[in-house]
């Protein structure tokens, strides 16, 4: 009976049924016929950490040793990462040292997990102990043990210790993924060390790795941030003849760029390209471009491209009203903008305060003075 409880939940957490699988626990708990084994116990809080629940999965780890089951490395590790993933961090690193205390011994994928916690926070002297601890404790790093730490490292500008771990990554015999190169061309993109990206774009390609979409969009990114739009639009062009298909992310990268350098005819020429390739235009897309034209005082393009978005099935959202009703801030036109706040809140929306503060004050100057006051009451209720 035992063997055949432990094989139906892990059959059932197998199949994403984890409440079904948490059931025949209960009844086994409840018939006193409750026998099952680690594999069995730790499908099952993976199960739950994987649906969410992880308080579930905390009450199933509690009642294993009632069960006459040790929780295992693999228990362990399943949820801690569920604890990081729901943002309980301190109950993640509680759980790691109580772990340890019971002498248990972590897995790679136990420092992979913590290393990436520590990095998400930047703090890299606990992330980079715990890293070299690992081959004193027998445990052999992977890449992806590597990518966890370079990752940290980049998204924090640390890019000249990402570079030594990439080289003491090949020293131990670790061949870099094409990850690790994305990482490194993302990170100094984003510092707008272009000549560095291209290094590591080029080590990519040396190495037999294809750029991917996710490669053009980083070297893209990096290209517009220096406002090199020259080469940025080279960038594309070999992704397009490289037979990549730009996504969604490269055009609203280069409408932006576009937008920011006035330039918003080729804006709006990405914005005709990108719906042409049958790519979704959302709501990003569209505040890139209204956020230039109302920043420029082109208010009646800014009102056209705003009206024509519920034909395209686009839903304004708070971002946009609030920039359009600062757009007809700018140019003192009180009922435009007073109009679109009562139209946000007829379908639900809030208008932030310096949208009611802007408004309110183009009203008093205007002296309509009962519409201010009518605002500030709105204001108030809505706000505060």
């Amino acid at each position: 009976m035992a063997v055949t409880t432990a094989a139906a939940v892990r059959r059932l957490c197998a199949t994403g049924l984890v409440r079904s699988a948490l059931a025949v626990l209960a009844r086994g708990v409840k018939s006193g016929d409750a026998a099952l084994d680690v594999a069995a116990c730790t499908a099952l809080v993976h199960g739950c950490c994987r649906s969410g629940v992880v308080a579930e999965a905390r009450r199933v780890f509690d009642v294993m040793p009632r069960l006459g089951v040790a929780p295992n490395e693999v228990t362990y590790t399943a949820l801690i990462h569920g604890y990081f993933v729901r943002g309980r961090r301190e109950m993640g690193l509680a759980l790691f040292e109580e772990m340890r205390r019971g002498g248990v011994e972590p897995n790679l994928y136990t420092y992979n997990c913590l290393v990436g916690e520590w990095c998400r926070t930047g703090e890299f002297e606990r992330a980079r102990l715990l890293f070299d601890e690992m081959p004193v404790k027998g445990v052999v790093r992977n890449v992806i043990s590597y990518n966890t730490l370079i990752a940290g490292l980049c998204r924090h500008g640390k890019l000249k210790d990402a570079v030594q771990l990439l080289e003491a990554m090949r020293r131990e015999g670790i061949r870099p993924s094409m990850v690790t190169f994305n990482l490194l061309v993302d990170g100094y993109g984003k510092a707008g060390k272009m000549s560095n990206a291209l290094h590591f774009f080029n080590q990519m390609k040396a190495s037999g790795f294809l750029p991917s979409a996710v490669t053009y969009n980083t070297l893209i990114a990096g290209f517009c941030r220096v406002r090199d739009i020259a080469r940025a639009i080279r960038a594309f062009s070999d992704m397009k003849e490289r037979g990549l298909a730009p996504t969604k992310v490269t055009y609203t990268i280069l409408i932006d760029a576009f937008a920011k350098e006035n330039e918003m005819t080729r804006a709006f020429e990405m914005l005709s390209e990108m719906e042409k390739t049958g790519l979704e235009v959302d709501v990003q897309s569209y505040g890139v471009l209204l956020h230039a034209l109302c920043m420029e005082g082109r208010m009646m393009e800014a009102r056209k491209l705003f009206q024509s978005m519920d034909s395209r099935g686009v839903k304004p959202n708070n971002v946009i009203y609030d920039m359009m009703i600062y757009g007809y801030g700018r140019e003192g036109s009180s009922y435009k903008a007073l109009r679109l706040i009562r139209e946000m809140r007829r379908i639900g929306l809030v208008p932030n305060i310096a949208s009611y503060s802007l408004t309110i004050r183009l009203l008093c100057n205007e002296g309509k003075c009962q519409e201010a006051e009518a605002l500030t009451d709105d204001m108030i209720v809505s706000v505060y």
